[in-house]
């Protein structure tokens, strides 16, 4: 390749580099503030979105747009379209109303970060102005829902205030967190509001088209679908996990009461969206959460508006005997072993987020976040004395009663702890263990665990994460590879596959539930096979970590051989959907034993080389492998990925995946974790350097340092031992650009002169 050319190419990339260095790349980072500019082109933007917002009834204000210019953060984005959200957010007389934004409206293929849609906001009627933020945080330790965080918005150069951007579900949603798309999916809202009926309340109903205005279907078709659903959960509860997935189900059902997120299914049956994943089973998605920890006085039960002390003591299970109005409730609750499993999850809510105070904190590191903001907020609806007492104090009263965050959820930690199901002794499983911690492909794997106060236990698998979970009972009898009968250790023998197994135990006494882990079905246990290739490590946000054939910084994918023995990938293939496993198929390619081999996720199938036809998610999802007979010998699914970092295995080729130093091509070697709080300031001088260069932190700590090429190649690496200084020489070094990533969670660039 010609120098000139050469030159040209890295010039763009240090271009891009510089442009982009150190910028979080996590669009709902909640410890930011991002700045959002609408510029819309017609200056009479205000009452022409008014007036689409009038013409949209029942569909969240339209979906009609208008054109306008956006910039997120310095990024500008043209021809975007504009249209408010929201039904009782939305007012047509107010100056500070909720935005949908649709980057590529015009322009196609547009983002920002991974997302083409932005949802922004207002917090309708919350004085805290963190009941939204502070609940999806919350909810994405149970189950996949939103993320959210600030913004602050901007129309025509006119500051409009602090807004919560929300992620959209979407089908980019549902692919990252379910695998696919293309299936029955409902917004459940009605066009109207029946305070005193069913509305989007999962009841059968024998008229198909009685659902068209209870439901707002998002896909071309499932109606019949959503009809079969219904019908089960009234008339065919005992089997109703082939058709719904009823844990997902309890998570969502605990957190709102929880929470006391009335405006939601509880009170009104509205406020989330279905969608049938391609096991054929229902999962519920939580939404619009603006009105949680109280912000909405009524329960479905009441005329005149709750008190505080009502909202305390609500109960954890209102509705149950509700069975034509509220089913998705009293249908589930009605079973015994369902409700101990609803409470069982109930309870690990509030442990491990009320009780030991852990909102609080979030909530006034949320609060002190926006405040020097909430000072200028020019619209809102509340002072800013009411944004800075609503996390402890109550706002209003009777209609307009909007609880302290912190004197609603005390007194109902109190309470809910009080409750005789609460204070129920639940199971203990003190001890979790497996016949082998690798065990051979296509093995029998006994799986055991030390189970005290139970009569019952289960073991939850499956080889696939987008399948349902096989549940199987476990015994203490002596005849299951458990020990000797009595002696509290339960087992049971599974048959492994290829493919990595997630597993996780639940046991049940006459009063009571407990998993392990807490978190289940929503985490899990893994455990894999002895494997020749597998995915060692992803890199779904290359920014230096390995520069492709034709010097492009591409996404890449990394198979390890963990044999003694060569192994042709002849007749493998990779695939990001589970619906589509013949997705890529590799040329003839084989790859020797302790080698590594890199394939670039670029859809770009035209360049030499192992270039895939799809490409990674930053935002999280799946990838998986399978062999020349069709097996589906490994996959991983991936969290959001961030700035410098990817996600492999460790120890390299066998271990669990972690977010790691970057190792492109080489051994997984140092495993990145970060723990809240531990990131501390770090500089490096001279920068451009030709000789001795110093790290400094702006304390002791203890961290790695690596310091990669442009190409990706470890070229450094060092440690610091309570100390605060690192010094190296970088006069051996070639002249460019080098990276300096740090176990602190840090990224910085080097130019070696």
């Amino acid at each position: 390749m010609p120098t000139k050319y050469l030159r040209a190419i890295l010039a763009f990339s240090f271009l891009f580099l510089f442009t982009n260095f150190g910028h979080s790349q996590n669009l709902f980072d909640i410890d930011s503030i991002r700045t959002i500019e609408i510029d819309f082109y017609d200056a009479n933007w205000d009452p022409i979105l008014d007036s689409l917002a009038e013409l949209g009834v029942g569909t969240g204000s339209g979906s009609e747009r208008i054109l306008a210019d956006v910039t997120i953060d310095g990024v500008q984005f043209d021809s975007c379209g504009v249209r408010y959200k929201g039904n009782s957010s939305m007012d047509t007389t107010s100056d500070k109303n909720p935005f949908n934004i649709d980057l590529n409206w015009v322009v196609a293929g547009q983002k920002y970060m991974g997302k083409n849609k932005l949802k922004l906001a207002n917090q309708y009627t919350d004085p805290s102005m963190i009941r939204e933020t502070l609940t999806y945080e919350i909810a994405n330790k149970y189950m996949d829902g939103p993320h959210a965080s600030f913004v602050k918005l901007f129309i025509n150069g006119d500051y409009r205030g602090i807004y919560t951007n929300t992620e959209s579900v979407d089908n980019e949603f549902l692919d990252t967190y379910y695998g696919s798309s293309n299936n029955p999916f409902f917004k459940c809202d009605p066009v109207s509001f029946d305070l005193a009926g069913g509305n989007s309340n999962l009841a059968y109903l024998a008229d198909t088209t009685d659902y068209d205005s209870l439901y707002f279907m998002k896909s071309s078709y499932g109606t019949e679908e959503l009809q079969t659903l219904c019908y089960n959960l009234s008339n065919n509860v005992s089997n109703i996990e082939q058709y719904l997935d009823v844990d997902r189900a309890f998570w969502f059902l605990a957190l709102s009461s929880a929470l006391v997120h009335n405006d939601g299914y509880t009170a009104f049956q509205h406020n989330y969206y279905l969608y049938k994943m391609d096991n054929g089973r229902w999962s519920i998605v939580i939404w619009d959460v603006n009105m949680s920890f109280g912000g909405l006085v009524f329960n479905g039960t009441n005329f005149l508006p709750l008190s505080l002390g009502a909202m305390q003591t609500q109960d954890p299970y209102l509705h149950e005997s509700n069975f034509n109005i509220r089913p998705l409730i009293a249908q589930l609750l009605n079973v015994p072993k369902y409700k101990k499993i609803y409470t069982a999850h109930f309870k690990t809510i509030m442990e491990e987020n009320i009780s030991n105070g852990d909102y609080v904190q979030r909530g006034i590191a949320m609060t002190n976040l926006i405040d020097a903001d909430m000072q200028n907020e020019p619209y809102n609806d509340y002072t800013y004395a009411q944004f800075s007492d609503n996390l402890y104090d109550d706002i209003g009263a009777w209609f307009s009663l909007r609880p302290g965050i912190v004197n609603l959820m005390e007194e109902r930690d109190v309470y809910i702890s009080s409750l005789p199901e609460f204070q129920a002794a639940q199971p203990i499983i003190s001890t979790i263990s497996t016949s082998s911690n690798q065990p051979p492909a296509f093995s029998n794997v006994d799986f055991n665990a030390e189970v005290s106060n139970a009569q019952s236990v289960f073991l939850g698998y499956r080889s696939n994460h987008f399948d349902v979970f096989t549940k199987v009972e476990m015994f203490d009898d002596g005849l299951n590879n458990d020990g000797a009968a009595g002696d509290g250790v339960y087992g049971t023998t599974i048959s492994i596959g290829s493919s990595d197994m997630e597993y996780y135990f639940y046991a049940l006494n006459a009063a009571a539930a407990k998993f392990s882990p807490l978190r289940a079905q929503y985490e899990f246990y893994t455990l894999s096979p002895e494997k020749g290739v597998v995915i060692n490590e992803i890199d779904a946000i290359n920014i230096n970590n390995g520069l492709d054939q034709n010097f492009e910084f591409d996404d890449w994918i990394e198979l390890y051989n963990n044999s003694t023995d060569a192994i042709s990938l002849d007749g493998y293939y990779l695939s990001d959907e589970y619906s589509n496993l013949n997705k890529w198929a590799f040329p003839d390619t084989t790859i020797g034993p302790g080698e590594y081999l890199i394939i670039w996720a670029d859809m770009d199938s035209f360049q030499t080389g192992l270039h895939a036809n799809f490409a990674l998610d930053q935002f999280g999802e799946s990838v998986f492998l399978t062999d020349n007979f069709g097996f589906l010998t490994d996959q991983v699914t991936f969290p959001l990925q961030e700035d410098y970092t990817t996600w492999g295995r460790y120890p390299n080729g066998t271990g669990n995946f972690t977010k790691l130093f970057p190792s492109f091509n080489a051994e997984n070697m140092t495993p990145l974790e970060i723990e809240e709080g531990t990131i501390v300031d770090v500089q490096v001088y001279p920068n451009p350097t030709s000789g001795e260069t110093t790290v400094f932190f702006s304390e002791n700590t203890n961290a790695q340092l690596r310091l990669t090429n442009m190409m990706g190649q470890l070229v450094l690496e060092g440690e610091l031992n309570t100390t605060n200084e690192f010094v190296f020489d970088a006069s051996e070094f070639d002249a460019g650009m080098y990276f300096l990533t740090t176990s602190e969670g840090e990224s910085l660039k080097i130019v070696v002169e």
